[in-house]
């Protein structure tokens, strides 16, 4: 683990017993490493803005929401970044265009804000980060914020880097910067028991292998149209908690997370059929499927993926998300196909 730059104090101490770290890996039953302990202390120490951020699968979104959990207050808020954007967006709109009372909507009463998997691509993002780090650090609430990304990393286009690099500079200057980068994918070594690691991915998706899931395949009947957070997200089924849908319908159409957020919240348990090799499918449907990837991932929804393509030969090369290396470590979560039987919810 490394730091830079001690960040401004928040308004208050909301400090935690650092034991709480050590009890919630042993209640999974692993041991934290050298930077997870770490990192662990800077975060029950309760008096810094932190970024934390190192390779996919060392244990930064845990760390964040184990001190989450065990912080003894209702003043708090964890929320996906994309899922804050659009609530603020909303909430500008609301108030003519005014960041300052959007942000008093959303956060009041609020003395901690946790935002899970913090990146910037966009440039247009990058624009509206600028205005709300300021206007955020006002408030003097604490801030954490996860990330794939070390400060300087973030909008890596060469195009748009350096405008960002005031914002860069910010964090670096009112964040402790963490790098928290042990040895261990923890990813790779989960087990395959509940929520989105029980999910699988089944290549070539037949219809034998279907039946050895338990998979009922939809009927023309059953097609629908849903519209979650306002785009049109045609789905072959959505029934009891269940949702049936196409790659094409969902990757290759005007979709984007807050539509996959609606979703994941309606639905428990996903099919997604028609997976192609992303090499294949162009720069945006590939970046969709990752977000898609990401949001059922984070929000531990159990998923089956009906692939053209097997696991580990997925994505191996060309124009593909630029965060292709966290895909493949949260797919690399999901069982393959096997010849026992599998009893799953649909």
């Amino acid at each position: 683990m490394r730091r830079t730059r001690r960040a401004s104090p928040p308004r208050r101490s909301l400090r935690i017993d650092g034991a709480a770290f050590d009890t919630a890996a042993q209640d999974l039953g692993f041991t934290l490493d050298e930077s997870q302990l770490e990192t662990a202390a800077v975060l029950a120490a309760g008096d810094r803005n932190l970024y934390l951020w190192g390779p996919v699968g060392r244990g930064k979104s845990w760390l964040m929401a184990t001190y989450f959990a065990a912080l003894p207050t209702d003043r708090k808020m964890r929320v996906h970044f994309h899922e804050f954007f659009r609530d603020l967006h909303l909430g500008i709109r609301r108030h003519g265009n005014n960041l300052a009372a959007a942000l008093d909507e959303l956060l009041v009463g609020v003395d901690l804000v946790c935002f899970d998997e913090f990146h910037v691509h966009d440039p247009a993002d990058g624009k509206f980060i600028a205005r709300l780090l300021p206007a955020l650090l006002d408030r003097q609430i604490r801030v954490i914020l996860t990330s794939n990304y070390a400060p300087r990393s973030l909008m890596p286009n060469p195009l748009f880097h350096d405008d960002f690099i005031p914002s860069i500079e910010m964090i670096e200057q009112f964040f402790t910067v963490v790098t928290v980068d042990g040895p261990v994918d923890y990813r790779t070594v989960s087990g395959h028991e509940a929520g989105f690691a029980a999910g699988w991915w089944v290549s070539p998706g037949t219809q034998e292998q279907r039946d050895r899931l338990g998979l009922h395949s939809p009927t023309p009947d059953e097609r629908t149209v849903l519209a979650p957070a306002g785009h049109p997200v045609p789905a072959l089924r959505a029934a009891e908690g269940c949702l049936w849908v196409d790659f094409a319908d969902l990757c290759e159409n005007t979709t984007a997370p807050v539509d996959y957020l609606a979703l994941a919240r309606q639905f428990s348990a996903w099919v997604v059929s028609g997976v192609p090799d992303l090499r294949g499918v162009g720069r945006e449907p590939a970046q969709r499927f990752a977000n898609v990837v990401d949001v059922l991932y984070d929000c531990d929804i159990t998923t089956v993926f009906l692939a053209t393509t097997p696991l580990d030969a997925f994505a191996g090369s060309g124009r593909l998300p630029v965060d292709i290396e966290r895909i493949r470590s949260r797919l690399g979560q999901l069982g393959e196909l096997t010849s026992r039987r599998v009893d799953v919810p649909w």
